[in-house]
């Protein structure tokens, strides 16, 4: 499905009816990086996965890059949806962009999930390398994106073939414009762990314990800063959890909505 939001044409999929939950992708994915949730959550939640702008079927943003632009478009869709307040869980950078939503329409939100993402700024290193990116991504393919990224998506001691096709094809189309948009926009992300004590709904960080990208003790402070903050480690699973143990993410996430 599509909507117009301001100049832009945003895509989402949605399934199912009750608590609304809206289910956010992280970089270089689309929304179908959650196609093993819809028929399972769908049974319970009224779920909600939109392309952030840039990224699969959605326009990219003509605002400068901006993790705060992207929570305006999303409350900017929650409103077309009439549907808040939501339950917002995000993958990754889509956990950095939920995090800019708390701040920014909190009274939108009655539950917040951290999939396999972090509430720290990038180092001047990390931040300089997406930048770098970035500028790559105007001359060449953006196919040196995934490649790179791939092998850091599952648990390494678990590479099955027909897993990791699954990773990369939810990473189609690869947009270069889109990924560099939100490399720039992550890269000068602030600092939010000082005010996730603010946050006043629930907060749940599911984690991978093999996690290549997120150190599990990262997660755990994460968790432990909340209000009221809680963490699940999913065992055998790498940043892509929901898509590596999908039967463990659906649990913990359904008891934890249950209890909210």
């Amino acid at each position: 499905m599509k909507t117009q939001i301001g100049t832009k044409t945003l895509a989402w999929t949605e399934a199912g009816s009750g608590t609304p939950l809206v289910l956010v992708h992280g970089l270089p994915f689309q929304r179908g990086m959650w196609a093993g949730q819809f028929p399972v959550l769908g049974k319970k939640f009224r779920v909600l996965a939109p392309d952030l702008p840039g990224f699969g079927e959605s326009d990219l943003s003509s605002a400068a890059p901006s993790l705060d632009a992207w929570a305006d478009d999303l409350a900017s869709l929650i409103e077309h949806w009439n549907c808040g307040p939501v339950v917002l869980a995000g993958h990754s950078m889509g956990g950095y962009m939920a995090l800019a939503f708390a701040r920014r329409h909190g009274a939108l939100l009655r539950g917040l999930v951290m999939v396999a993402s972090r509430s720290g700024a990038d180092t001047a290193e990390a931040a300089a390398n997406r930048r770098s990116v970035a500028t790559r991504l105007r001359t060449e393919s953006p196919e040196f994106v995934a490649e790179a990224m791939l092998p850091r998506m599952l648990d390494s001691s678990s590479h099955a073939p027909d897993l990791l096709r699954s990773v990369r094809e939810f990473m189609n189309p690869l947009r270069a414009e889109g990924i560099a948009w939100a490399q720039r926009a992550i890269a000068d992300r602030i600092d939010s762990t000082n005010g996730l004590g603010a946050i006043a709904v629930p907060a749940l960080v599911v984690a991978g314990e093999r996690d290549a990208i997120i150190p599990l003790e990262e997660s755990g402070i994460l968790a432990a800063n909340f209000r009221h903050g809680r963490l699940e480690v999913i065992e055998k699973a790498g940043h892509m959890l929901s898509v590596e143990q999908p039967k463990a993410f659906h649990a913990v996430v359904e008891r934890w909505l249950g209890e909210i």
